[in-house]
């Protein structure tokens, strides 16, 4: 009778702290930048932004005929960009250079749900153009 007792003790133990690690992930997720109440911004707005990567992106041996390449990252509660992923890239590097300038930024606003500070999930689209 005392192992059956210790083992549902123990079962009960370990599917709570499962539930409670489950819960915190979720919790931690990024928002949607649609979804926040306050949505985060580039220090002196999204033409600042522009600026920003126009100065800093140094252009790679590139021979297509230009795009649209896209950067996902995350902007964190204290305004920090992490998590910097490319999307879709146009090859030759362009996209590797992208997520170096985006890495490189300065701190952002941050973003706010329902009065609390939250994580937020933003996606940049940078137009190549052709070089040829």
């Amino acid at each position: 009778m005392k192992r059956i007792l210790l083992l549902v003790i123990i079962l009960f133990g370990v599917n709570f702290a499962s539930a409670q690690a489950t819960a915190t992930i979720v919790d931690d997720a990024p928002y949607n930048y649609e979804d926040v109440e306050v949505r985060p911004e580039f220090p002196g707005g999204y033409n600042e932004l522009m600026n920003f990567i126009g100065k800093n992106f140094k252009m790679p041996e590139y021979e297509g005929n230009g795009g649209v390449l896209k950067v996902a990252f995350v902007i964190e509660v204290d305004g920090s960009v992490t998590n910097v992923k490319v999307v879709k890239d146009l090859g030759e590097g362009t996209g590797a250079e992208a997520k170096r300038v985006i890495s490189a930024s300065p701190r952002w606003s941050s973003g706010e749900f329902r009065g609390k500070k939250v994580r937020v999930l933003y996606e940049l689209p940078i137009k190549i153009a052709s070089q040829g």
